[in-house]
């Protein structure tokens, strides 16, 4: 189900904290592989291009990297993880 986004606040912003609360609480386990921007821009209800700037600041963050051709991964870095 999407969220209820605020409009006081842009979208890909929320995404980034739904998202990095997600792998905080492991929700998203570390290493495990991310729905691809089009299945979670239709998970969220949002625009591909809104969900495509909002995983480009988690992997900014490190707490997502890409593997060319395979997809999107949650880190593996424990460490990391706990400093949010």
């Amino acid at each position: 189900m999407a969220p209820k986004f605020d409009n006081n606040i842009p979208i890909y912003i929320q995404l980034v904290e739904i998202i990095k609360k997600d792998i905080i609480s492991g929700s998203l386990e570390k290493g495990s592989r991310l729905p691809s921007v089009r299945d979670l821009a239709v998970m969220m209800k949002v625009n591909p291009n809104t969900v495509q700037r909002a995983l480009s600041d988690l992997e900014e963050l490190k707490l997502i990297y890409t593997e060319r051709t395979n997809g999107k991964y949650v880190t593996n870095d424990e460490k990391l993880i706990n400093k949010y």
